[in-house]
């Protein structure tokens, strides 16, 4: 694994001090070298998709996600569970980010999924939604997901992740989709935290 990968990062969560958007900062940090995080923080700036808006109207927000998504070597995405599933603002990007139609930015793309929650089973239905959604626009999505549960107990008061076992989990998830971005191989390891 010496090749320098860029993955890029997308919280499903718009909520400034979100538990999301804070593991994502602890991916960045505690990843080794040769693995650039890019977090992508536009999500809730998108306009609700709308086949109106693609081809020579597509926005310039959407246009830009499809650059970001395309020069990616692998995305990772981390999404809160609302109501039993992902939000809708998360769901409006992967829709964004599926078209055009079998030639969306995620097709083949190594994608991973996790999710932080403050219930115990850390967003689980979420993620598993939000990675048979991405199965379905032909992402190469990651086999084993991070799902952290009471995760107001894993980050301390400024958002910096604490818990020694979850920084573990997470090490070992961008690894293994380094591993995917480079190879195409999942070692199909379950984690949780």
């Amino acid at each position: 694994m010496s090749n320098k990968i860029n993955v890029l990062a997308i919280s499903g969560s718009a909520r400034s001090a979100s538990f999301n958007t804070a593991l994502l900062f602890a991916a960045s940090e505690l990843t080794e070298t040769g693995i650039d995080i890019e977090i992508y923080d536009g999500v809730s700036q998108l306009p609700i998709f709308s086949q109106e808006l693609e081809g020579v109207n597509r926005p310039r927000e959407v246009i830009e996600l499809d650059e970001a998504i395309r020069r990616a070597d692998a995305v990772l995405i981390s999404t809160p569970e609302y109501n039993g599933s992902l939000p809708g603002g998360l769901k409006n990007f992967l829709d964004w980010g599926s078209r055009p139609y079998a030639d969306g930015a995620f097709v083949g793309k190594p994608t991973a999924v996790i999710g932080a929650s403050t219930g115990q089973y850390g967003g689980a239905r979420a993620v598993q939604a939000t990675a048979e959604i991405l199965r379905h626009m032909g992402s190469n999505v990651l086999s084993g997901h991070l799902t952290v549960g009471t995760a107001q107990s894993k980050f301390n008061s400024a958002g910096v992740l604490r818990d020694e076992m979850t920084k573990k989990s997470l090490v070992e998830i961008v690894n293994r989709l380094r591993e995917l971005s480079e190879v195409g191989v999942d070692t199909g390891i379950k984690v949780r935290s």
